[in-house]
């Protein structure tokens, strides 16, 4: 066993805007959505803290997603990041008359070293469960969310909106070699 989640792994959670949650219902037929999202590490838990890492996102009730979790709460979460670079100064301004977006693009590629490359990609599988909307978890929850994702408010203060809380389970960690390594169970690594 190891003892605890890779770094890249958590940094690829911490890190990314978006994941794709996966789910199925009892037709069977799969449905992926694009959603912004928390990571809760446990000593950040609600409540009585326990040994089990979270990530939170916000639903609204009348989507496909709801239903899915509603009837099956087993999910599937992918975190990739194939071209996100480190420590690159993209904010340069234009001086030689490309537009300000070319400009960055330019900068982007320019700046590119294998080194600064991260290259994994993420699928954990986790159980969903929604969170009360009228208790305190709920509150606590939708602030962290909103605090980490400011510009999603229409999505997380949305009519009819709940928030769903992932508990990790298992993790497949791929690399651009397609180099894999699998952790059976997430919370007993730690």
């Amino acid at each position: 066993m190891y003892d605890s989640l890779p770094k890249q792994l958590l940094h690829l959670i911490k890190s990314s805007k978006y994941v794709h949650i996966a789910t199925c219902g009892n037709d069977c037929a799969p449905s992926v959505s694009l959603m912004n999202y928390i990571y809760v590490p446990p000593e950040s838990t609600y409540g009585i803290k326990d040994h089990d890492d979270y990530i939170i996102f916000a639903t609204s009730e009348d989507t496909d997603k709801f239903m899915n979790i509603l009837t099956n709460p087993t999910v599937a979460l992918l975190f990739h990041d194939w071209v996100a670079a480190n420590n690159l100064s993209i904010r340069k301004h234009s001086i030689n008359g490309l537009s300000n977006s070319n400009q960055k693009l330019e900068n982007l590629f320019d700046e590119l070293d294998d080194t600064e490359l991260n290259q994994i990609s993420a699928t954990i599988k986790g159980r969903a469960e929604f969170v009360n909307p009228l208790g305190p978890e709920s509150k606590y929850y939708k602030d962290l969310l909103l605090r980490a994702n400011p510009d999603a408010d229409v999505f997380i203060n949305g009519v009819n909106t709940i928030l769903v809380k992932v508990k990790m389970v298992s993790a497949k960690i791929t690399d651009s070699d397609n180099n894999t390594v699998t952790y059976d169970d997430v919370n007993k690594i730690r």
